[in-house]
């Protein structure tokens, strides 16, 4: 783009143009053509998931059509100096009407679902009435399925094969982050920074690299029709060491495809990310084979694939038998109660040792959505309580629980030693269970993640609200003196009124470690004298909670507490090592968007789409390659 302040036959800036005298525009052609360069370089894919919205302002940038002339003219002025790269007007002010025709139509759209997106969200998350509505969960009168949440990837279509081969073509080549490692980079590609970490990213029309080498096609869906392509391309490739593949349902087919390049390279690539992948028992237990002979994997990575009860022997040998595998996540793979319990009940009885290790490496469990119910929970209670487990971290949000399942579970975290984060979000849990798991927490060396709260996903998966009262405080604050190192406490809406929530601030008040807290009531205000003074004494103890959060986390990390909310908190609850290593600019930009009111994130497919089935079928059509 020329210099703004450049002067030709049409520059404002020569007093010669009548629209120089305009007064029914604000700005000269200068400051309007920077708006425009700046909210269409907001409007890039990038940066508009991570960045503010398009500004309304663009409504007002003058039109080539415009009835008043001055606007008319000042439109053909700024597109000269916008785009002085044409040969003529005519194509410099059709080029600038279709960019803001484009930036007007996301203001629209903006408009549109921001209204449509916060009528839901006031629907959806007005927890208080939705809490309140279920009340205390009875397993007796509402049942809730121990099978599990049901293990279907996000509604998407495979790509055309022709979006895909310039990646393809680069990893062939031996391609890095770098524009300049290969051809097909030079021609196709462009070097961007991952948002807020600003990790240096090569990106192409389907497919990221990263400099900490990390491959990223999640929701680019290769499908089962190009996961061969894929997985040969990589046959060549020295760099790439965190395959991230999320929904992209490969299916059966994909899976063996994937074992045939272990098969040749075991210890290649050590973060593998499937989620959403339509992986089943059988191709699950292909994987496994080859897992268990890699001296480098450390993370897997399978929620949303439907590996079922019969894959629980498949994953008792992932876990006892994968040398150095630290991350397994699980969610929603519908195992339910049974393969949990079978899994769980291996695990405990198992001792480590001979062809093995004399602890096992695993550190974080991800079991969210599985359909755990009382005997999974007494199995993984078993395993807890076992010297040979090193379990960090156990998320098992979103499971039929309730206070049986939870008091249950209670048992083995008494006796064990190691596990430092534990989330039990919407288990249907009430006072029974909570006062259970903080009398078997009270004193606990190791812990400082707890999350007894409600889960977003709670109306999508199916489950239960938990249901904590006032009868649940004083166990609540005897956790919260008594554990050493205590850093997260999320209670988030719950059935404690005023008066409970007072005793546990005056706990978060004085203590020297936590560095997260939150707790609101679910009951409004009552006009009662004794109501309204619980009120005001929870505001103030609330402020004095806060000002103490805020010192901690000063102390401890020397930053405010809106930089400790942006940078920190996420690894209170989960491992950065892991995480870091599945993040994804394709996941981040869609929820960034979604975020943002400019995209729908379908959850459910269509009726009478039968992708997934095909996937399925593909495979079962065609006779499988032997597979050690």
């Amino acid at each position: 783009m020329e210099d703004a302040t450049h002067e030709s036959p049409r520059s404002p800036t020569t007093g010669a143009h009548p629209i120089g005298n305009s007064k029914y525009l604000e700005k000269n052609v200068a400051e309007w053509a920077d708006i425009l360069n700046t909210q269409l370089e907001t409007a890039s894919p990038l940066f508009l998931a991570a960045g503010p919205l398009v500004d309304d302002i663009v409504m007002k940038l003058p039109r080539r059509k415009a009835a008043d002339p001055a606007a008319a003219a000042m439109a053909q002025s700024i597109a000269r100096l916008q785009y002085p790269h044409y040969d003529t007007p005519v194509g410099s002010l059709i080029r600038y009407e279709t960019d803001l025709m484009k930036l007007r139509r996301l203001v629209v759209e903006q408009r549109k679902l921001h209204i449509s997106e916060a009528t839901k969200q006031k629907e959806l998350v007005d927890w208080p009435k939705r809490v309140m509505k279920q009340g205390a969960w009875d397993p007796v009168a509402d049942s809730w399925s121990l099978v599990g949440a049901p293990a279907i990837p996000m509604p998407v279509e495979i790509a055309e094969k022709e979006t895909l081969i310039p990646f393809f073509e680069h990893l062939a080549s031996n391609g890095t982050d770098a524009n300049l490692s290969t051809t097909s980079a030079c021609a196709n590609a462009t070097e961007i920074e991952e948002p807020y970490y600003n990790v240096k990213c090569l990106e192409f029309e389907r497919g990221v690299l990263y400099s900490d080498r990390r491959l990223d096609l999640c929701k680019m869906v290769v499908g089962p029709t190009h996961i061969a392509d894929l997985m040969a391309s990589l046959k060549t490739n020295q760099f790439v060491e965190h395959f991230l593949l999320g929904n992209n349902i490969i299916g059966p087919r994909g899976a063996r495809c994937i074992s045939n390049f272990m098969k040749d390279s075991p210890n290649q690539i050590s973060t593998w990310y499937l989620a959403g992948n339509c992986i089943d028992a059988i191709s699950f237990g292909m994987l496994v084979n080859q897992w268990v002979r890699s001296k480098r994997v450390t993370n897997i990575w399978l929620k949303r694939n439907p590996l079922m009860p019969e894959s629980a022997n498949d994953i008792f040998r992932l876990i006892t038998e994968t040398k150095y595998l630290r991350t397994l996540d699980l969610d929603q793979t519908q195992l339910g109660d049974a393969g949990v319990a079978t899994l769980f009940e291996r695990l405990a009885e198992h001792t480590p040792g001979g062809h093995t290790f004399d602890s096992l490496p695993l550190k974080h469990l991800y079991l969210n959505a599985s359909g755990i119910g009382i005997k999974g929970a007494t199995a993984i209670a078993k395993w807890l309580a076992r010297e040979h487990c090193q379990l960090d971290a156990l998320y098992v949000s979103n499971n039929p629980l309730g206070n049986d399942g939870v008091i249950a579970l209670a048992q083995g975290l008494k006796k064990n030693k190691t596990l430092s984060r534990l989330t039990l979000q919407s288990v249907g849990m009430s006072d029974d269970g909570v006062i259970a798991l903080c009398a078997a927490l009270s004193k606990n060396p190791t812990i400082k993640t707890l999350d007894f709260g409600q889960s977003f996903a709670t109306p999508d998966l199916g489950s239960r609200y938990n249901w904590i009262t006032d009868r649940s405080a004083d166990a609540i604050c005897d956790l919260g003196k008594m554990c050493p190192n205590l850093a997260y406490l999320d209670l988030h809406y719950c059935a404690l009124t005023h008066n409970g929530l007072n005793h546990i601030l005056e706990v978060v008040e004085d203590s020297p470690t936590l560095e997260y807290f939150f707790a609101k009531t679910i009951h409004p205000q009552e006009r009662t004298a004794a109501a309204v003074d619980a009120g005001k004494n929870h505001a103030r103890l609330k402020k004095l909670a806060h000002e103490t959060l805020e010192r901690n986390v000063q102390r401890i990390y020397g930053v405010t507490y809106a930089t400790f909310m942006a940078e920190h908190k996420r690894w209170l609850v989960n491992d950065k090592d892991a995480v870091r290593k599945i993040d994804s600019v394709y996941r981040n930009r869609d929820a960034g968007l979604a975020r943002r009111g400019l995209k729908r994130l379908d959850k459910w497919w269509a009726e009478g789409d039968e992708t997934l089935q095909a996937v399925l079928k593909e495979y079962h059509d065609t006779a499988p390659e032997e597979v050690d």
